[in-house]
């Protein structure tokens, strides 16, 4: 149920854009994607992913657990991959 979510978001959000390249990995109840290109330049991005209460949520290490079922918390996804 976790990889089809999280296959899902990345979907969603990278619909209409190019030049992104990941991996995708379980372990125990969490998600990694691990980002080797970001907008057609090269990156390590590593994030987490995990349910918790039903819902799927996103990790930031400056903002903490952030569910992703809620629009506005993308934001945060988002300021964590397209920063440095």
């Amino acid at each position: 149920m976790l990889k089809e979510k999280i296959e899902d978001f990345v979907k969603t959000q990278f619909e209409d854009l190019e030049d992104f390249t990941y991996e995708l990995e379980l372990e125990n109840n969490y998600g990694y994607i691990n980002f080797t290109e970001v907008l057609g330049i090269e990156s390590k991005k590593e994030m987490a992913f995990k349910m918790i209460d039903e819902k799927m949520q996103y990790h930031s290490i400056s903002y903490g657990w952030k569910v992703l079922d809620r629009g506005t918390n993308i934001k945060y996804f988002w300021i964590d991959l397209l920063s440095k």
